[in-house]
């Protein structure tokens, strides 16, 4: 296949993608719910005794609760806290399959799931979601929502009808769901948001097996023939099909999955259902003519700057000019009709950017350790209180608003539209993450209309930085990056994008790059250097000279 162009901003798009006429998708994920993940609900892992017996409590902190009723407060003295066989070493279970693993029996483990399922997500939630002016919730499912299970697999079911009420709510106060098979058997991506977490990340445990790929594309029918039985084809509008499938992934089987995946959809939801796929983190693999005639179809990219080393080091300014050009070129390079050249948007499938957040600086797993300890030590949360300094927040509302900007795209008519990674959090440890707080403290800024693009509200991407206050006191890097190896600095990423490194400067039109400067002041040290060495080479051999004329003369 043929290298795709990716376009530059000079460069004339034709025909852009109307978004305006059809408004743009601004979506929040509802992630930790259907499908758990300990950073998001750190509390509900905190498993005891008391809890495998089905003497359900909840710690002091804790969003836990059903039909509006709290449990009881966990006594640590008579609860002792569960140890589990985990990869990371850690206490507690570390992802659903451990912590469903942990229940002597499955009727408990769904009881206590129900619990969370009933309180995390309120309806106060969704209308506050509606009324910031989201258009969309992205929902992750697990392949056992509906009992598609194998009887060696510890997952519950039991998640289904707290969807439908979900479902029910949106409907009511005007939101889109887009469900999202988030895992799948022998897991995708070795991720926790699959369900479960392998010692190295890899999705061969899925799509090396005939059968687990199979089980999965039974899953997608289900779940769409449940839809269906349901009626709630009105407000369930978008589909997708998995998520986050690594790249350790053979690309063909990969395809082939996704388009039957998209064909069990349609002939089930019909075809005005919307489908889309994750990128295997290769979008521009997917340029090649790929669903150009499938209108409705959607491209899935998630772009986040906390999984590598090189990009949580970044300043203020640089943390924006890297949304502004890293990026953007993530977001723009595909889908085209003229590829490789890269000049008229698709008029099928189109780009989503389905995850992306506010925190810059932290990388999550590294909390996550400090925060089991503390509630298995004392029953509370590291970090549970931890607030954000105004020139944080202020830096976040830039932030945030210049990833609006860039994955909108408007100028090249390619995408259609976003999801922020996560409507809501447990405690302060990671409030970046947190679509609600946000709201509260003003970091996430008000939507504009559905039909105008973001930047002509908020400015060009390019103004954004110009516009940052660039304070490197304001980044706390996390983890320290003088206690990793090489390997955990990810040292194969090199900054080598010119905006980035000058801090945007490079875009001013007065603007000299520094390596002109650099290479007269070495040429300058050198040629100084050259003289110093000349001048005493000149004096020792003056020296010597005079102390063997005094030795011959003694002699």
């Amino acid at each position: 296949m043929a290298k795709t162009q990716t376009p530059h901003r000079n460069q004339t798009i034709i025909a852009p993608r109307p978004r305006q006429e059809q408004g743009w998708i601004r979506g929040v994920n509802i992630g930790g719910w259907l499908v758990l993940e300990r950073w998001i609900s750190p509390f509900l892992f905190g498993l005891t005794n008391c809890h495998l017996d089905g003497d359900f409590c909840r710690y002091p902190d804790q969003i836990l609760g059903k039909d509006g009723l709290l449990l009881p407060e966990c006594n640590l003295t008579k609860c002792v806290p569960v140890s589990t066989d985990n990869v990371d070493g850690g206490r507690f279970p570390m992802d659903e399959y451990t912590l469903t693993s942990a229940f002597p029996e499955k009727e408990t483990a769904r009881k206590y799931l129900e619990h969370h399922y009933d309180s995390f997500v309120t309806k106060q939630d969704v209308e506050l979601l509606k009324k910031s002016g989201m258009t969309h919730v992205r929902v992750p499912l697990g392949y056992w929502i509906l009992g598609d299970l194998h009887e060696d697999e510890p997952y519950v079911d039991g998640g289904w009808p707290y969807f439908k009420r979900l479902c029910h709510w949106c409907r009511e106060i005007g939101l889109e769901v887009w469900p999202d098979l988030h895992g799948v058997p022998g897991s995708q991506n070795g991720f926790d948001n699959s369900g479960q977490t392998k010692k190295e990340a890899s999705g061969k445990g899925w799509c090396t097996s005939t059968e687990n790929v199979q089980r999965s594309l039974d899953v997608i029918h289900h779940i769409s023939l449940q839809i269906a039985e349901d009626g709630l084809e009105d407000v369930v509008t978008g589909f997708g099909l998995l998520n986050e499938i690594f790249l350790d992934c053979d690309f063909d089987i990969v395809r082939n999955f996704t388009q039957n995946g998209f064909e069990i959809v349609r002939s089930v939801l019909g075809d005005e259902i919307a489908v889309y796929s994750g990128d295997r983190f290769d979008s521009d693999l997917w340029n090649d003519g790929w669903w150009l005639d499938e209108p409705n179809t959607y491209l899935d990219s998630h772009t986040y700057h906390v999984f590598f080393e090189a990009g949580r080091n970044l300043s203020p300014r640089q943390h924006i000019a890297y949304v502004c050009t890293g990026n953007e070129r993530d977001v723009v390079n595909c889908c085209y009709e003229d590829y490789p050249n890269n000049t008229i948007p698709s008029r099928g499938i189109s780009r989503i950017i389905g995850e992306w957040t506010g925190c810059f600086d932290q990388l999550p797993k590294k909390i996550l350790i400090d925060i089991m300890d503390s509630i298995a030590t004392n029953g509370t949360a590291a970090y549970f209180d931890r607030q954000l300094p105004m020139p944080r927040q202020n830096f976040l509302r830039n932030f945030v608003e210049a990833q609006m900007v860039t994955y909108e795209a408007a100028s090249y008519g390619v995408s259609s539209g976003w999801f922020f990674w996560n409507f809501k959090m447990e405690g302060g440890a990671y409030a970046e993450w947190d679509f609600i707080r946000g709201l509260q403290e003003g970091w996430i800024p008000p939507m504009p209309p559905p039909n105008v693009p973001s930047v002509q509200i908020y400015g060009t991407c390019e103004e954004i930085i110009f516009r940052t206050d660039d304070n490197y006191t304001l980044i706390d890097e996390i983890p320290d990056p003088n206690t990793l190896n090489w390997v955990e600095k990810e040292g194969w990423w090199t900054l080598d994008d010119d905006v980035v490194k000058t801090h945007g400067q490079s875009l001013l039109p007065d603007y000299v790059p520094p390596r002109e400067h650099s290479v007269y002041r070495r040429y300058a040290l050198l040629f100084i250097l050259c003289i110093a060495i000349v001048f005493v080479v000149r004096r020792l051999r003056r020296r010597a000279s005079k102390k063997h004329s005094y030795i011959e003369l003694l002699s």
